[in-house]
């Protein structure tokens, strides 16, 4: 805060992920969650300039009613200017009223917030042991939100993984290029990233490849664990299946 309001730059905290926190093996006594609203501003920042974002989609598992909320306490300019462009996205009167009933229910909160985070922590767990057996690795820590940033460089073979020469050669002439360009160092790396997620597409599974979150290097993907436990265990049995492909075929020709 004090960065900003040195540099009168504003802050805008997006609290969308505020209610889902658990606690994971790596992380038993996550940190609860604390609102940029309940952080005194006044000797730290011109309260003008923090905004907050809130909404359905994750929280509420949601996304498909399209509805949030921005809050700025004390700038009636950004407001007035969101109003002006908020007619064209207007959430049903259905949206509102539903998400008004929730909000209004406190012991159906207190009971869902609960469930929603023990839920979470059971599907976390569940697709890190799987993650352990089969030797996948993954950045461990996280304690919120629904998804895992999980490296499959280790089973994808030695040819995806860029030694640091290579990348630092080739980041020197992609400095002009767009972000995407610069990690993309090897064209067998690439082929290999390529066929694996094919594979995982003709099995009927779907992780989302670390090329559309402008990974560094390939074989990184992220993985949604967020789902009921029987949809949860068929895609890791799909995925399992995969991996035995990939160990038995070596990687593409």
């Amino acid at each position: 805060m004090r960065f900003c309001q040195h540099h009168r730059i504003h802050l805008i905290s997006n609290e969308v992920y505020a209610k889902s926190i658990y606690n994971t093996p790596s992380n038993t006594t996550a940190t609860p969650f604390s609102s940029t609203l309940s952080i005194p501003t006044n000797t730290l920042i011109d309260p003008a300039l923090v905004h907050i974002l809130y909404g359905m989609s994750k929280d509420f598992s949601s996304n498909g009613l399209r509805c949030g909320v921005l809050l700025s306490q004390s700038n009636p300019s950004i407001l007035a200017c969101s109003k002006s462009i908020a007619v064209f996205a207007w959430p049903t009167s259905t949206t509102e009223y539903y998400w008004t009933s929730i909000l209004n229910d406190r012991s159906f909160l207190d009971y869902y917030f609960a469930d929603n985070s023990r839920r979470l922590a059971a599907s976390y767990a569940h697709v890190t042991s799987f993650f352990t057996d089969h030797g996948i690795k993954w950045i461990e820590g996280s304690n919120a939100g629904f998804f895992l940033w999980a490296d499959f460089r280790g089973l994808l073979g030695a040819d995806i993984i860029v030694n640091t020469e290579e990348r630092e050669q080739v980041e020197a002439v992609a400095v002009n290029e767009r972000p995407s360009q610069i990690y993309k160092t090897s064209k067998r790396a690439k082929k290999i990233d390529e066929w694996f997620f094919r594979k995982l597409l003709e099995a009927k599974v779907f992780i989302a490849s670390g090329d559309a979150f402008f990974a560094e290097e390939h074989g990184w993907y992220r993985i949604t664990f967020s789902l009921p436990e029987k949809v949860l265990q068929l895609g890791l049995e799909r995925l399992k299946s995969v991996l035995e492909e990939v160990k038995k075929e070596g990687g593409p020709s």
